[in-house]
This record gives C-alpha cells, sequence and structure tokens, in this order.
C-alpha cells in the first residue's frame, strides 16, 4: 500500500502551493460557523489535514484567505494561493446551496484540493482519454459553458515544468466522472468519492510535515 501511494500522487502547481505551516482563514458568507451547512463543510474539508502541514480556521463573513459562496452557480476554486489575487469582494470558492446533497462531500473535498493547489487528475498527459472532443463542446455549450471553458476543464495539461507530475491516478477525488458518450469507443470513468491513496500522497509531498 505505502509503495502503491508512492507511484501515485496526481498534479500539482507547486507555484500556487500555500505557505508550509500557515494557517488559512477560510471564510463562509452570511452563516455562523456552527450553522449546519458551515459544519458538513468542515467535516469534509477536513479530511485533507490529516496529510498536509496547514491548519483550516473557518470564520463567519467576507474576510478570509479562501471566502466560500454557497449558490447555484457551477462549483469551483481558485488553484491555491491563487485566491489571494482575487478582489476581496468576491468569492474564491463556489459550492451548492444543498449540504444534504449526497455528493456535497465529494464536491467540498474537489474544490478544497483546487484550494489547495491540486490539478484536475483527468488532464494529467498520461491520462490518454480518448475525448470525443466535438460531442464535449456541443454538451458544455447545452450548459452555457464555452467551448475554451471545457478545453480548460477536461483537455490534458501542458507537460512542463510548472506543474509537479507525477504518475496519473485515476481514483483520484480530483477526477472527474468520464462520461462514454463524450469519448471514443465508449472509454469511461466513475467518480471517486474519497481521497485517494494518490491524492494523500501528493497532498504529503506537497505540504510535508515536520519530522516528529
Amino acid at each position: 500500500s505505502a509503495a502503491h501511494s508512492r507511484h501515485r500522487r496526481n498534479v500539482g502547481d507547486p507555484g500556487r502551493y500555500w505557505p508550509q505551516n500557515t494557517t488559512l482563514k477560510i471564510a463562509l458568507y452570511e452563516f455562523d460557523v456552527n450553522d449546519p451547512y458551515v459544519l458538513a463543510v468542515k467535516k469534509a474539508a477536513c479530511q485533507w489535514l490529516p496529510h498536509i502541514n496547514l491548519k483550516f480556521e473557518f470564520v463567519s463573513g467576507e474576510e478570509g484567505d479562501v471566502r466560500i459562496a454557497a449558490n447555484n452557480q457551477r462549483p469551483q476554486s481558485a488553484v491555491g494561493t491563487g485566491a489571494l489575487s482575487m478582489p476581496e469582494s468576491t468569492p474564491t470558492m463556489s459550492l451548492p446551496l444543498d449540504h444534504t446533497d449526497p455528493r456535497f462531500e465529494y464536491i467540498v473535498l474537489h474544490e478544497f484540493g483546487h484550494m489547495l493547489g491540486a490539478l484536475h487528475a483527468h488532464q494529467h498527459p498520461d491520462a490518454d482519454i480518448p475525448w470525443n472532443v466535438p460531442k464535449v463542446h456541443a454538451v458544455y455549450r447545452r450548459n452555457g459553458v464555452s467551448q475554451a471553458q471545457a478545453n480548460a476543464d477536461l483537455l490534458p495539461l501542458p507537460r512542463n515544468t510548472a506543474y509537479d507530475y507525477q504518475p496519473y491516478d485515476s481514483d483520484s477525488v480530483m477526477h472527474y466522472e468520464i462520461d462514454p458518450r463524450l469519448t471514443q469507443g465508449n472509454w469511461a470513468q466513475s467518480e471517486s468519492w474519497a481521497i485517494s491513496e494518490g491524492d494523500i500522497a501528493w497532498a504529503k509531498n506537497a505540504y510535508p510535515r515536520p519530522a516528529s
């Protein structure tokens, strides 16, 4: 298991990792810190904490390193310290309104992975997903998403020194579900609703804890 973890670590953007041993202030608009919604976010997000050299401080209001809005927009998050360059009046992460939805915990885990500096696992150059690009663009367009955004969400990242590439991990919580209708040859992949061994290995590599 340990050897397996060392060889499956996904993709990260080291240029946007947070400073080691940082406490990130995470603000949730319009919610008291004891609100069931906030507790659901914390329950999911804090699953990253045993594997990183960071701490989370959840607060109410609009002032934080990370600012979360609950709405019906597409879930999304700034990648790592990219949140710091966003206007202070805007959220850096969007999460669904319904914290009782079965996918809510998965979405929080995924978006907090981005917040920590992880990129999409399915965009690893070694994933070799045989996308049917015209179909992808058509589906995204029907959902009001541009072709450029579809490409940014799905297609392989360039292999360069800017990114931290470890071997491809199809079990990553950072991997999208792949609909076989959007690929050649009915290639498919289900969502992983839990942090994988590869996610843990990536997190420990990105934010190593001091030796005890």
